[in-house]
């Protein structure tokens, strides 16, 4: 008698060695392309190894969320561990929402309302640097913003700028290595003695050095400062009354640092870069951040009323998803689209592929805000739109992420519109850790913020309802 499982289709051209780990480096996008129609899950190898790619988002979920218990975080988070520690995004079962529970408060929106304080100033600086006509490097200049950000709302004391200073100066160089560190088939090559990965050990020993150094001087004050670091030290576990030790504390901390600086960057980036190629949506961002600011700052409260803004964010995340691939690891034997896989499966899926599926989302390759209007966003399965993932391992910062990147947009459509000084080809999707524009230079044209009843009474400028 048969079995009712199958093994899943397999993808042609695996290479001897490297298996399919050359074609997802080298030619990702087409190499996700040509697997979606293949099946829900399509076994490929990555070096000696197989692996299972998961395309269909209704599967991707049920290992994220129905089945979440069956799976822990994969190789690319492996690879992460020695550097980060055991953070939320690599703890693991019990450990995992203990941690969970207590960096929670660091991020509950009346946390997140001071932070956008910060944000909004952070921005104005940056954009009181630009001058008209000139030509900016926004993927460098939002990159620095974002590092900025996250080191203010971490550490917010004097000491803290020593801090951001550090952070501004090694981050960038982490963020390379783990590039280059997660994606690789091999962990051999960041074990030689290479100038880049001494580059990497050095700035990974320096930004600890400082993080411990704040935190032991937090933890003898007892103070609480309003910052995230201040929020780490004094949280307690409902249940037992514990808190995190100092170590505990380094590791979110150096997490939270990594999580918040290039994914948003990338996503601001993107934004601009779509925001460059139609006008037509730039003009309706401005209109709306002239209507619903006027000559007010920016605060929290408007940023609920900013529902266009939200949209071109909303859209930048489908077509752009930071996170283009995520892995997962299965502790016991599961069946997943009706095939069965072993303890031990290594799962991936790619935010980037199922977003970007013509069978999910009409005119799939269009940037269209207004896909996510309540009428129409209603018609997109729940399971296809996941840029923060999804379950008890979502991303715990994706307030954090919403509310700066709708205060920069915002902060920068209020003065400036931004002209592309390539054409958009030249601007390529570059796959590392996270997804990242090759370059973004741009030119700055200073605007005039239009009269708020103007506004109202010009048909060509909708506001978004």
């Amino acid at each position: 008698m048969s079995s009712a499982y199958t093994g899943p289709a397999r993808l042609p051209k695996s290479l001897p060695l490297l298996g399919h780990a050359l074609h997802l480096l080298r030619t990702p996008w087409d190499f996700l392309a040509a697997a979606r129609p293949v099946g829900g899950v399509v076994k490929i190898r990555i070096g000696p190894s197989p692996a299972y790619l998961v395309n269909d988002p209704a599967l991707i979920r049920r290992v994220l969320v129905t089945d979440s218990k069956k799976y822990v975080k994969g190789v690319q988070f492996d690879r992460l561990r020695p550097i980060i520690g055991n953070g939320l995004v690599t703890a693991a079962g019990e450990e995992h929402l203990k941690h969970r529970r207590l960096v929670q408060p660091a991020f509950h929106h009346s946390r997140i309302a001071g932070y956008a304080a910060t944000m909004r100033e952070l921005a104005v600086q940056m954009t009181a640097t630009w001058q008209d006509g000139a030509q900016i490097a926004v993927d460098q200049e939002l990159a620095e913003l974002a590092l900025k950000i996250a080191g203010k709302t971490l550490f917010s004391t004097e000491l803290g700028g020593a801090a951001v200073d550090e952070v501004v100066r090694s981050m960038p160089i982490l963020l390379d290595g783990l590039t280059k560190r997660s994606l690789a088939p091999t962990t051999l090559l960041e074990r030689l003695p290479t100038a880049g990965n001494r580059r990497f050990n050095e700035a990974n020993r320096r930004v600890r050095q400082v993080v411990d150094r704040i935190i032991a001087e937090y933890r003898q004050s007892g103070v609480d400062h309003g910052d995230m670091v201040s929020m780490l030290l004094l949280a307690r576990d409902a249940e037992t009354g514990e808190g995190l030790s100092d170590h505990q504390v380094s590791d979110e901390v150096i997490t939270m640092l990594l999580a918040a600086t290039e994914t948003t960057s990338n996503a601001m980036s993107w934004a601009l870069h779509a925001l460059g190629q139609r006008p037509d949506v730039e003009a309706r961002l401005h209109a709306e951040v002239d209507a619903v600011l006027g000559d007010d700052e920016l605060t929290v409260e408007h940023i609920g009323r900013l529902a266009y803004t939200r949209r071109v964010v909303t859209e930048t995340l489908r077509l752009y998803s930071p996170a283009w691939l995520l892995s997962r690891r299965s502790t016991e034997p599961v069946t997943l689209g009706g095939h069965r896989l072993p303890a031990g499966a290594s799962i991936m899926f790619s935010p980037y592929a199922v977003q970007r599926d013509p069978g999910l989302y009409a005119e799939a390759d269009v940037f269209d805000p207004d896909r996510w209007l309540p009428e129409r966003a209603n018609e997109i399965p729940r399971p296809a739109f996941i840029p923060f993932g999804a379950g008890n391992r979502q991303c715990i910062g994706e307030g954090f992420a919403w509310t700066e990147a709708v205060v920069v947009l915002a902060t920068i459509a209020r003065h400036w519109r931004l002209r592309p000084a390539v054409r958009p080809e030249e601007v390529r999707m570059l796959p590392g850790a996270t997804l990242t524009p090759s370059q973004l230079p741009m030119l700055s044209r200073r605007r005039t913020t239009m009269p708020r009843q103007l506004i109202q009474d010009t048909p060509d400028y909708p506001i978004a309802s």
